[in-house]
C-alpha cells in the first residue's frame, strides 16, 4: 500500500467515525431528545393525563423511583391543581414512569482517565 493510499484510507476512517458513533445511539436518544415518551405499556395514559398541563419533555428529562414519581404527583395534586387519578390509573402511571424513567445511578459522565487529562500546572 502506497503512502497516498494509506492517507486516503486514514482520512476515510477518520471521517466515518463520527457517523458510526452518532448512529449507534441515535435510536435510543431519538425519543428522549425530541421529548417523546417511550412507547411502552402505559405511555398513552401518561400522555393523556400528564401532558394536559405540561409537555412530555418535562417527563423525559426527569427520573426517579416509584416513590419519587408518586411524591411528584402528590405535589402536583397539592399545589398545581391536578385532580385525583384513582388508585388503578395512578398505579399504571407510576408503573410506566418508574420502569421507563427510573432512578438514575449517575447523572454525569464518568471522569476521564488520568492519562487523557491535560497536565496540571499546579502539581
Amino acid at each position: 500500500m502506497t503512502n497516498r493510499m494509506k492517507t486516503i484510507w486514514l482520512t476515510l476512517i477518520t471521517l466515518s467515525l463520527p457517523l458510526i458513533f452518532t448512529t449507534a445511539g441515535s435510536a435510543a436518544q431519538e425519543s428522549t431528545a425530541s421529548g417523546e415518551l417511550i412507547q411502552e405499556e402505559g405511555w398513552q395514559l401518561v400522555r393523556d393525563n400528564c401532558t394536559e398541563c405540561h409537555s412530555s419533555q418535562i417527563i423525559v428529562q426527569n427520573s426517579g423511583s416509584r416513590e419519587v414519581w408518586k411524591s411528584r404527583i402528590e405535589w402536583m395534586q397539592d399545589s398545581q391543581g391536578l385532580g385525583e387519578l384513582g388508585a388503578e390509573l395512578e398505579g399504571s402511571i407510576l408503573d410506566y414512569l418508574a420502569t421507563n424513567y427510573g432512578q438514575k445511578t449517575a447523572s454525569r459522565r464518568q471522569a476521564l482517565p488520568a492519562h487523557l487529562m491535560p497536565p496540571n500546572p499546579n502539581l
